[in-house]
């Protein structure tokens, strides 16, 4: 080769790394320049001392952070996310709140004066009243469904100011004596919180009433967790309802690598759960859902309908809401993304119903098959990790989810496994593994039974032959259910209707039926799973290649209790 050939090719090839190097050092600078960090401290204006556990956000944004028991905070923003014009409000009860605009930050850490608010006291008449002592809120202490209120899948955020809330009936005159709530698991040394009450404005959180700081710590590990608050004097007047929230303040971590706490919720009907991300973010609802959260107060004016909440709360607990899981557990899926993802999702339509699905991942087909009121987020802690090794196809059922049903049919899991023989026929996939949960569970049993030729691999999750597989006391609690849905005519409740017959009315798979099953078969259920565990010795023992794993530690919803060791094993299962 000529040398000034060789000469040309070793220019080029040091302006390609020239140009490359400086296109990765600018990139390097915009991502920094893109973020900001947000430091300062809190400061009372007249003592100069610390006001711990301040709160910073900014108005309707997920935004913001909680101060420490110094009055220190600091955290990062993406200033793509944030305007230039737009402000942090800094806030503490018993002192004004102030705003600090987002320039003030620029020039590093700030010193924040906030100036003590002065309470006038309203004029107290003492006269003797009679009371009566009421327990209002959920009293039960279901452990089958939780409401994160922070996960390991959320240690990209600091957690700090993120709220939990629910509303409860009270009467029109009363004393709030304590503050009760049930914690599922909790995976660290301690917990800070911050109770705040609120009233309520068309049926959510609205102006906080307390006027004094309530902090209290959570160190046990699960149970109920009570909060003596006689010392706070909260006696409210003219409040028909009042929402009850707790802040996340600090905690303490263990030397183990989870990280959760979880408080229980069941998916009552008309009963809804909110939460919001920090002090300032707009608050979201989920529904149904209800908290175990309840207050005890001291009544001076009661009326009916409240009595009728405790009564309520009590008949429900352990039962029927153990089941279906329909709060999207919690506000944790609901921000995943999957279920509702615009880049990801699509629809085909089948047999009067458009059905919604969205696809992760390449590879062998993988249907996932969600249960009785849940959606596509319901394997939220799964998509990602099967997505790994399969194309995973994420399918919301007629009438669940995004998925829409314009008939007016009974609804009944072998018309899902058609309705999913015909989804797969419309994707022309010939076989496919599938991962069946609770109801999807079943459906997935009919599937291996009818198209035996479709399905590879099968693992079912809290599945059921029939109704008796669950414990009467939970069939009984479904069908008082239906009769108060049979009052309403609305869209929704009709909807929800046809949903929860088929909990007592299906399905009706033959145990000599699953001898038809040629595909292996992995038949898992929680270690206190609803599903009796004869049952789900039955389901195994009737498949010839059946394979059976029982959850330790975990009900009806293994795949959100424990997750890393529900993937792991179902991974190696359908890999071998």
């Amino acid at each position: 080769m000529p040398s000034y050939i060789f000469t040309n090719h070793l220019l080029n090839y040091m302006k390609l790394i020239l140009s490359t190097v400086l296109f990765s050092l600018i990139t390097g600078f915009a991502c920094i320049a893109q973020t900001m960090s947000i430091e300062g401290e809190v400061r009372d204006s007249i003592s100069s001392q610390p006001i711990p556990y301040s709160t910073i956000g900014v108005k309707g944004k997920s935004i913001g952070t909680i101060a420490d028991e110094r009055g220190l905070f600091k955290f990062h923003v993406n200033e793509r996310t944030i305007d230039s014009v737009q402000s942090f409000i800094v806030s503490s009860i018993g002192y004004k709140s102030v705003v600090i605009s987002l320039d003030k930050f620029k020039d590093g850490k700030i010193v924040i004066s906030l100036t003590p608010t002065i309470i006038e006291l309203e004029a107290v008449i003492i006269r003797p009243k009679k009371s009566k002592r009421k327990i209002l809120g959920r009293i039960g202490s279901s452990t089958f469904m939780t409401a994160n209120m922070f996960t390991e899948r959320n240690l990209i955020d600091d957690n700090l100011g993120k709220e939990q809330a629910r509303i409860i009936n009270i009467d029109k005159e009363c004393l709030i004596r304590d503050f009760n709530m049930y914690v599922v698991f909790n995976h660290f040394q301690s917990v800070k919180f911050r109770l705040n009450f609120y009233s309520v404005k068309n049926g959510e959180p609205d102006q906080l009433i307390n006027d004094r700081d309530i902090l209290f710590e959570v160190s046990q590990k699960s149970g109920w967790v009570k909060v003596d608050l006689l010392q706070y004097d909260l006696y409210l007047k003219e409040h028909d309802k009042v929402a009850v929230a707790i802040q996340w303040i600090k905690s303490i971590k263990t030397d183990s690598t989870s990280r959760a706490f979880n408080v229980s919720a069941i998916p009552t009907p008309f009963h809804s759960m909110f939460f919001r991300d920090k002090s300032q973010s707009v608050w979201k609802k989920i529904s149904p859902a209800n908290l175990a959260f309840n207050i005890t107060v001291d009544s001076f004016k009661g009326t009916k309908k409240d009595e009728r909440v405790s009564i309520e709360d009590s008949q429900i607990e352990e039962k029927i809401k153990n089941y279906l899981q329909n709060t999207e557990f919690g506000e944790e899926a609901l921000a995943s993304g999957f279920g509702n993802s615009p880049e990801k999702g699509r629809y085909i339509t089948i047999s009067n119903s458009k059905i919604y699905f969205e696809v992760y991942g390449s590879g062998e087909p993988l249907l996932l098959l969600h249960g009785n009121s849940q959606s596509i987020s319901s394997f939220y802690k799964q998509i990602a990790e099967l997505a790994k090794y399969y194309r995973v196809l994420a399918v919301d059922s007629r009438a669940h989810g995004k998925s829409l049903d314009t008939s007016t049919v009974t609804l009944t899991y072998d018309l899902f496994a058609d309705d999913m023989k015909q989804f797969l026929d419309s994707l022309h996939i010939n076989q496919t593994n599938i991962l069946g949960w609770s109801d999807g569970g079943n459906t997935a049993l009919i599937m291996a039974i009818k198209y035996p030729l479709l399905v590879n691999k099968l693992v079912v999750m809290g599945a059921v032959l029939n109704p008796s597989g669950v414990d009467t006391s939970l069939l009984e609690s479904i069908k008082n259910d239906i009769f108060k849905l049979k009052t309403s005519t609305d869209t929704k409740s009709v909807n929800q209707l046809r949903i929860l017959s088929m909990l007592i009315n299906e399905p009706h798979i033959q145990p000599d039926e699953l001898r038809a099953i040629k595909a292996p078969v992995l038949v898992i259920a929680g270690e206190r799973d609803i599903v009796k565990l004869a049952h789900t010795k039955e389901i195994k023992n009737y498949i010839k290649k059946a394979e059976m794993f029982i959850v330790p530690n975990s009900g009806h919803y293994a795949p959100i209790e424990m997750p890393e060791l529900f993937n792991k094993v179902v991974i190696e299962f359908l890999r071998k």
